[in-house]
């Protein structure tokens, strides 16, 4: 059982994925991802999807609806339990995910983390 492909499944949920061409082959391909978006991290979507907008780049998110707030652990959203979100992985090199934070006095604060230190 996989509580991400449960979260896919509700009817109010909505999976977003934008899948944008590169015109020169050896151009490294980006993709934003919001997979906390909607009702669960207000406006990481919004942000998300308009830097992928205005930088001609790829785009995946999950959006729950207001009021909504089941928190699927990073480690959990898997490209298996998702046909949109592998077509994503196999079409980008380098993903950039935008998490909410929100901590007192800190929340126009800016958190760059990830594996890749050198990129990051």
């Amino acid at each position: 059982m996989s509580r991400f492909r449960d979260l896919l499944a509700h009817p109010d949920v909505d999976e977003v994925c934008v899948l944008r061409n590169h015109d020169d082959p050896r151009e490294r391909r980006i993709g934003f991802m919001a997979y906390h978006g909607g009702g669960l991290e207000a406006m990481t979507d919004v942000i998300a999807r308009e830097a992928a907008d205005r930088s001609g780049v790829s785009y995946y998110g999950v959006h729950q609806p207001p009021g909504m707030e089941d928190h699927i652990p990073s480690i959990d959203v898997s490209p298996d339990h998702s046909p949109a979100l592998s077509s994503f992985i196999d079409h980008v090199q380098t993903v950039i995910t935008i998490h909410g934070y929100g901590r007192r006095g800190l929340f126009s604060s800016l958190l760059v983390g990830g594996r890749h230190r050198e990129f990051a």
